[in-house]
């Protein structure tokens, strides 16, 4: 067999096993292998193609395998192997969140009173009623009057009443 199809055919196997890596989870071993083979093809252009076509190579595999990598490691998660170790984050509904919307969207606009600092998560009192409350910014001491403007995650959000 030829140089050339030796060579080439150590790089295309180093590069499939690269890329077998990303859909067949061999914990590695692929990408070890594949690695392997890139570097014995490397040894082999220096000895078969001289120094200035295995520093081509050098380079060649110094700019390959990190941009390979990358792409690895951002769209690795779409592939079904990655859908099934990481899939994607569920979409919460109001039901899943125990987060009794309704009943903190009446008490908007309402004014109530901080039980404990909001810095920037507390809890005030409204109508009677302790609530988890976040303020809109900076912090609120104890015992000051607050007004309800929103929703915030799972937290009513306040601010504090102007006079």
């Amino acid at each position: 067999m030829p140089e050339l199809s030796i060579l080439i055919l150590f790089f295309a196997v180093g590069v499939a096993m690269l890329v077998a890596e990303i859909f067949i989870p061999s914990h590695g071993i692929l990408s070890v292998v594949g690695l392997g083979f890139l570097i014995a093809a490397v040894v082999k252009t220096f000895s078969y193609g001289g120094r200035e076509a295995g520093i081509i190579a050098v380079f060649a595999c110094l700019i390959f395998v990190p941009a390979f990598a990358f792409v690895a490691i951002k769209f690795w998660h779409r592939t079904p192997i990655g859908r099934r170790i990481a899939p994607p984050n569920p979409t919460l509904t109001t039901d899943d969140t125990s987060i009794p919307v309704e009943e903190l969207s009446r008490l908007v606009g309402q004014t109530g009173r901080c039980e404990t600092p909001l810095r920037p998560v507390g809890i005030c009192e409204f109508n009677g009623k302790r609530v988890s409350c976040i303020t809109e910014f900076g912090m609120i001491e104890a015992g000051v009057t607050v007004e309800a403007v929103g929703i915030s995650g799972a937290n009513l959000a306040v601010q504090e009443k102007k006079s």
